[in-house]
């Protein structure tokens, strides 16, 4: 039996929702897209695609402005994480981690202790 949660099926779901949606992310980050769904756990592929496709502009406008030091944040995790391009690092770092997700929590303005990206990273390199 073959797994219907391929890359063609979610190729063909991530396609849908920026089309009827309208998000006009081209075929290349949609492939992004995927490359994350298969990191984090095909069962998470709805809220990961919806997520990224709503926030895609937002999130690579802050990307395109990143500091030689962002670039070296996300290139010294990619080194653990080979799966992922340094783009898609630095989406999760957005995603987790960007400027509006500290505004959002309770947690206001704190950022993620070394311990907490420690587990993170650990939990990273046992994927």
């Amino acid at each position: 039996m073959t797994n219907k949660f391929n890359r063609e099926f979610l190729l063909e779901y991530v396609e849908s929702e920026n089309k009827s949606n309208e998000y006009n992310v081209s075929l290349d980050n949609m492939n992004k897209i995927i490359d994350l769904i298969e990191y984090f756990g095909i069962e998470l592929y709805r809220p990961i695609t919806r997520l990224l496709l709503s926030n895609w502009n937002e999130i690579t406008e802050r990307i395109n402005n990143y500091t030689p030091e962002e670039w070296k944040m996300a290139e010294s995790i990619q080194t653990s994480t080979p799966s992922l391009d340094r783009f898609s690092i630095a989406m999760l770092i957005e995603v987790l981690e960007g400027e509006d997700t500290l505004s959002q929590s309770e947690n206001a303005g704190r950022r993620l202790s070394d311990e907490e990206l420690r587990a993170i990273r650990k939990h990273q390199d046992e994927q």
